[in-house]
């Protein structure tokens, strides 16, 4: 069923803060500013859909919205991709399950690790690994070709990519790690607007700050945990740290309990690694950061078709 018209947003004009911070939280949107912000903010990017477009039925044969989310690294990239249910598709001969479907959903490394120069030289050194553009763009174009170009005809029409901070934990300093990071990341945002300029990919590519992520699916951790102002003091490595463990937890339940997501193909076999203890899946982290990253988009397009289409009655369930 094709989403609903727009209908008047001016009741957004009668909402306190509180309430406009709540709505914004709940899809996907900065809940910073004063009152006059967050309205133009709200009456701007409510009407428009982050999932469907009149042209979408050109991207793939079965006309069901993809999202790719990618979890940015060099070492462990992860990524995911999900299908939507015919529930929330544009097209009426979707034939999806009433969930989710995550169709693939795996870790990656984008570069080798460097080698010694020899294992016959005694004393021999590790290679110094290049990090320069000319190498990275044959990753870049490699990693885009197999994740977007290779899967037709079925492509993702959504492709989420994590937003990288500029300094790690709050620090003073950038290292360089987070620089060749972000170079990465500039290079894959570049390789998919050039697909799509030349007709090539049809789809849509956004920035996700992960912090709006962990605000929509855990909120305040030290509020839920009932900790009082004085007591909420956790910051830098060891916030971050607990953010992980408890979207890891988050995914762990979705994987187990079900009703959530359903996993087809190879991505139920790295779900069953993800829950079993001693099963030889690394980075755990990071492959619940890409799943949690495009479930929330999938959440956010729903908030926001609900705001749209019940108005006030909305509220209720998010204040």
């Amino acid at each position: 069923m094709a989403p609903r018209p727009p209908l008047s947003l001016a009741w957004l004009t009668t909402l306190k803060a509180a309430q406009l911070k709540a709505i914004a939280t709940a899809t996907g949107l900065p809940s910073s500013g004063t009152k006059p912000v967050l309205t133009a903010r709200l009456l701007a990017s409510l009407p428009i859909s982050k999932l469907y477009r009149p042209d979408r039925t050109s991207i793939g044969t079965d006309a069901i919205p993809r999202i790719l989310s990618i979890d940015m690294g060099i070492r462990n990239l992860a990524y995911c991709q999900i299908a939507l249910p015919s529930s929330c598709a544009a097209s009426k001969q979707a034939t999806l399950s009433t969930i989710p479907v995550v169709e693939a959903w795996d870790r990656i490394a984008i570069a080798p690790r460097p080698t010694a120069l020899s294992s016959d030289v005694r004393g021999a050194t590790q290679l110094k690994e290049t990090f320069d553009p000319s190498t990275y763009a044959p990753y870049a174009i490699s990693l885009l070709s197999s994740l977007v170009l290779s899967v037709a005809p079925c492509p993702p029409t959504t492709i989420l990519i994590e937003r990288q901070r500029f300094r790690s934990m709050g620090s003073s300093s950038v290292q360089e790690w987070t620089l060749r990071v972000n170079m990465f990341e500039a290079m894959l945002h570049a390789v998919l607007h050039t697909l799509r300029f030349h007709g090539v990919w049809a789809g849509d590519v956004y920035a996700v700050e992960p912090g709006r992520v962990q605000a929509f699916w855990l909120g305040d951790v030290d509020k839920r945990n009932g900790k009082s102002e004085g007591e909420r003091v956790m910051k830098g490595p060891r916030k971050a740290k607990q953010g992980k463990e408890e979207k890891m937890r988050l995914v762990s339940r979705w994987v187990e309990e079900g009703g959530v997501v359903a996993l087809e193909r190879k991505a139920k076999e790295t779900g069953m690694g993800f829950v079993r203890k001693g099963s030889g899946v690394g980075k755990k982290d990071d492959l619940a950061d890409c799943l949690v990253q495009g479930m929330a988009w999938v959440r956010w397009e729903e908030h926001r078709r609900r705001i749209v289409g019940e108005g006030m009655g909305f509220l209720e369930g998010v204040v």
